[in-house]
């Protein structure tokens, strides 16, 4: 026990000090705040990637070495506090409060069977059902959660399906593939939309819930009909149709019913902003309140809803306050050089750089390093922006990638190469999707 304690010590200490002899480098034309926030944004890369300890205890230490080293260069600690209840921050709580209720009151599950219904039990209809199931849940709960719940449907579907038979390595790759995409359809999907959103309206760039559903839920769509393709050209099935347990429901109860509502409330409201006139932060906190003053929201589930996902979106948002403030952003832009030369070399570099990136760490942590070092390298930020925000999402490739990924890992259904081999197919593929949705971006915003 005290090894493991002494071994975290000890890379913390080889972090710090790497990120301080990284702040001394010879540099021209850096200036010392630029220098500090260097060292910090280095210190945070090595823990987020290491991950030696939660992610979200980097946003802590984030936070105490801007305060310490960087409040006389901006004259008041509170502009790093700021981030943390920023209205992002606001807005994904309001997304995750709704997640967690509709899984409470097992209303995702009414989700899942209301459309699985409908499809059919075709082979090719099951695993479009059940890939269209979990992207549309990912767009409004955690794609763990979403994966979750759909993998236990195929552990009892497929015991009506021979072990041999593709379809079975089909669901299991094509149910965490599409949590992975069904997140970049909404703001609230997945963290990096809320980073990328935070982190342009610092640049004076505004995109409601609808704007980025406008974009957002297309860009869903290719990503989806392309990974459903593929799986079906690479496991094809041998069966002709699978047979379905019937799902009995006895209606909903009352406090589904306000649910439901409150859901539907919300999401009206969202997509009507520009006519109301109420931010989507604050309407995001139409469900807290709704569902704490009726008790569906009690104190003990308040520690479930990812309060660690918030902080570590608050450490983004900061880092990327003391990147802008410190001056680091302009050098950055200073030396970028021929990079910057070309829309095409900038956002194919960026985009494949984030789909490894993404593919070893979390898609947030990826985005956390990248987003605010992308949205200084133009001076309308917007596309190239967007371009990291959602490569961070084709996290594709490793069991380790994201939660999907490793549920559909532990289910026992596929091996490490099956995800590897299709992963990278869908990585690659789908790298050229954002890249020409990019170039397009850039050229006329």
């Amino acid at each position: 026990m005290k090894k493991r304690y002494f071994k975290k010590f000890l890379l913390l200490g080889v972090f710090l000090f790497l990120g301080f002899l990284i702040s001394r480098l010879p540099f021209p034309d850096m200036k010392e705040p630029a220098r500090i926030t260097l060292g910090i944004l280095s210190i945070a890369i090595f823990l987020w990637i290491t991950e030696i300890v939660p992610l979200y205890i980097t946003s802590f230490v984030i936070l105490f070495l801007e305060v310490l080293f960087l409040t006389k260069f901006v004259g008041d600690f509170k502009v790093f506090l700021f981030p943390f209840f920023d209205s992002v921050i606001v807005l994904f709580l309001g997304g995750l409060v709704l997640a967690y209720t509709l899984k409470k009151f097992n209303l995702d599950e009414w989700f899942l069977f209301l459309i699985l219904k409908r499809v059919g039990n075709s082979p090719s209809r099951i695993l479009f059902g059940l890939m269209v199931v979990t992207g549309f849940l990912s767009m409004w709960m955690s794609n763990t959660a979403a994966t979750a719940l759909v993998i236990g449907l195929v552990l009892v579907l497929i015991n009506q399906i021979p072990a041999d038979d593709p379809l079975v390595k089909a669901l299991a790759l094509g149910i965490p593939f599409a949590a992975n995409i069904g997140g970049i359809a909404t703001p609230i999907g997945t963290p990096p939309n809320a980073l990328a959103i935070g982190i342009l309206r610092e640049k004076g760039i505004s995109i409601s819930f609808c704007q980025w559903l406008f974009f957002g839920l297309p860009i869903t769509a290719i990503l989806f009909f392309l990974i459903y393709f593929i799986l079906r050209l690479l496991f094809r099935s041998k069966l002709s149709r699978v047979p379905l347990t019937e799902y009995k429901s006895e209606g909903f109860s009352q406090e589904q019913k306000i649910i439901l509502s409150v859901f539907g409330l919300t999401l009206f409201l969202w997509l009507t902003t520009q006519f109301h006139k109420i931010p989507s932060s604050i309407v995001s906190l139409l469900p807290v309140i709704i569902f704490g003053f009726l008790g569906f929201l009690e104190e003990e589930d308040l520690g479930k809803i990812g309060w660690d996902t918030l902080i570590l979106m608050g450490g983004g948002l900061s880092l990327s306050l003391a990147i802008e403030k410190s001056g680091l952003s302009h050098w950055l832009v200073q030396k970028a050089g021929p990079l910057l030369s070309s829309n095409f070399l900038l956002v194919v570099g960026l985009a494949y750089l984030t789909i490894i990136l993404t593919s070893f760490i979390s898609n947030t942590s990826a985005a956390a390093i990248l987003l605010p070092i992308a949205a200084t390298l133009r001076a309308n930020p917007l596309g190239i922006t967007l371009v990291v925000a959602i490569a961070s999402s084709i996290a594709m490739v490793l069991p380790t990638s994201t939660a999907p990924n490793a549920i559909a890992y532990g289910s026992g259904l596929i091996k490490v190469k099956d995800m590897l081999k299709t992963g990278l197919i869908v990585a690659f593929l789908s790298g050229i999707v954002i890249i020409i949705l990019g170039i397009v971006l850039m050229s006329f915003l």
